[in-house]
């Protein structure tokens, strides 16, 4: 072999692992060994490795199903491998606790929405007359009160008058008694008393009026804004309050997100459903993905929508179209590998979860083998190479297509397959059946 050469070796496309050092071109013949072994250098075979990309088979659509309120299950609709739609049921909790709720939540909310409008509508002709009639009578006792004052005020004044003249007597003479004093003190004392509850009771009749006249302006006058605001904000809140419960009422019953297979079923009736716990597994097989973890020597190659071919060993002689749909620009954690995931149609159900499969982009060739020309021999204008099983020489004819001046092609051969081990430069005095001692 040419040094010059050397890097068709090592490139990146290829498999091929070398057992022992390969001699030079035109290298003598080996000789025999123990009378009847060759000692020979050997070659494993190796398939392109771009040809194509291994991956696992997983469902488009794999939808965990919880509940998003906890309660005690009343219905099951669903067994595991029932086929489901969109919306349909498949778990039914109780609901009389939370009914309840909502019935309440709605009575509240009525009656909050019962005060806002006879607020807003203001007072009604009743409650008008009922606050007239109340500041009249309100007015009549204030001028009740009024007369009353006059006539006590009267009665002190002419009590003061007398008071006074009878301790004039008293101070100044002998013929006024102490009893007469007494007497007339007592009389003075009663009218002043008199007096002071009359003033009192003509203002408590005068802020009696004044009140009635206050609330019959507010009345009339109707409700402030901040009234009206806060009985508005009541009512959206209870609104709240009962939309939530009615909300929770209609968790209770679970339905299936998407159309599909339930695969797992995780309560039965008479459970308790925790809110956020998974209770159904349901997946969607009408789409699946490949999930691939790609070389970074081969991600470059590779584009989001670009078409592949993909096969699956449990369903021969099939080949599957697919789309790229996802090539990630992170390489996985522990290696420099990438995520990428290929779309493949499976309306027919024929391709499930887990199945391996192998991925090829759209056009490019089957696998070849490839093979160092220094590996084939010519005989009687045929070519072959000398495959060794078990350290014993098989020839087998092939036929080749041109890589470059050091490599070929191998053509698809029943006897040669990848991996198998075949002689480099081998001995042309090698022939069917020659033992083979690997160096």
């Amino acid at each position: 072999m040419k040094t010059t050469n050397k890097h068709i070796w090592i490139p990146a496309l290829l498999s091929l692992s070398v057992i022992g050092v390969l001699p030079g071109c035109g290298a003598p013949a080996a000789g025999a060994v123990n009378g009847s072994e060759v000692p020979v250098q050997l070659i494993k075979l190796g398939q392109l490795s771009d040809s194509g990309m291994s991956g696992k088979i997983i469902p488009d659509q794999d939808i965990k199903v919880v509940s998003k309120v906890s309660g005690k299950v009343a219905a099951v609709s669903v067994e595991e491998g029932a086929k489901v739609k969109k919306g349909d049921v498949l778990i039914q909790l109780e609901t009389d606790d939370l009914s309840k709720q909502a019935q309440q939540a709605e009575s509240a909310l009525t009656a909050a929405q019962a005060r806002l409008a006879d607020t807003r509508a203001g007072a009604r002709t009743q409650e008008i007359d009922a606050l007239n009639s109340a500041l009249m009578q309100a007015q009549a006792a204030a001028q009740t009160a009024g007369a009353a004052l006059q006539q006590a005020e009267a009665g002190f004044k002419l009590a003061t008058d007398s008071y006074n003249k009878l301790r004039n007597q008293y101070d100044s003479s002998s013929s006024i008694t102490r009893e007469d004093m007494d007497k007339g003190t007592f009389e003075f004392e009663k009218a002043k008393a008199a007096y002071e509850q009359a003033q009192a009771g003509q203002k408590s009749a005068e802020a009696a009026v004044q009140a009635a006249r206050a609330k019959l302006d507010l009345t009339k006058a109707g409700p402030t804004q901040n009234t009206l605001k806060a009985l508005e904000a009541e009512v959206n809140r209870l609104t709240s309050v009962l939309d939530l419960a009615n909300t929770t009422v209609a968790n209770a019953t679970i339905t299936s997100p998407i159309d599909g297979t339930v695969v797992k079923r995780m309560v039965s009736v008479g459970e308790m459903a925790q809110a956020g716990a998974q209770i159904v597994s349901i997946v969607n097989m009408d789409q699946v993905q490949v999930e691939l973890s790609v070389a970074d020597s081969q991600i470059g190659k590779l584009q989001s929508g670009a078409d592949v071919e993909v096969k699956v060993p449990n369903v021969p002689d099939k080949t599957f179209k697919g789309k790229i749909t996802f090539v990630s620009p992170v390489s996985n954690a522990n290696s420099t590998t990438f995520p990428v995931k290929v779309t493949v149609d499976n309306k027919d159900g024929v391709l499930f979860a887990g199945m391996v499969a192998e991925v090829r982009m759209a056009g490019t060739a089957n696998a070849k083998l490839e093979l160092p020309k220094s590996a084939m021999i010519k005989k009687d204008d045929k070519t072959y190479v000398v495959k060794a099983e078990n350290q014993t020489a098989h020839l087998v004819e092939v036929k080749t297509e041109e890589k470059n001046q050091d490599w070929v092609y191998v053509l698809p051969n029943k006897e040669l397959q990848a991996s198998q081990q075949v002689v480099v430069n081998p001995n042309a005095n090698i022939a069917e059946g020659t033992k083979l001692k690997a160096e």
